[in-house]
């Protein structure tokens, strides 16, 4: 399991860049993900990303350095 990078930058009070999508895509997922961003939020709640597709996008960010 890798460390969570997010968590460790949190508890020394860094700020962290997060990336937001709201397109269904996988591929936007992982293109985002290799930008240098800590972190990426699917938004599931006001976009039109259902929940396989989600699956699809996480699945493509856990290739990535983001969380």
């Amino acid at each position: 399991m890798r460390s969570n990078r997010l968590k460790e930058m949190c508890q020394r009070q860094e700020a962290a860049i997060n990336a937001w999508l709201s397109i269904p895509s996988s591929f936007a997922a992982e293109v985002m993900g290799q930008q240098g961003v800590e972190a990426v939020t699917v938004d599931m709640q006001h976009g039109m990303i259902g929940f396989e597709q989600a699956v699809c996008m996480f699945q493509a960010l856990s290739a990535t350095p983001a969380l």
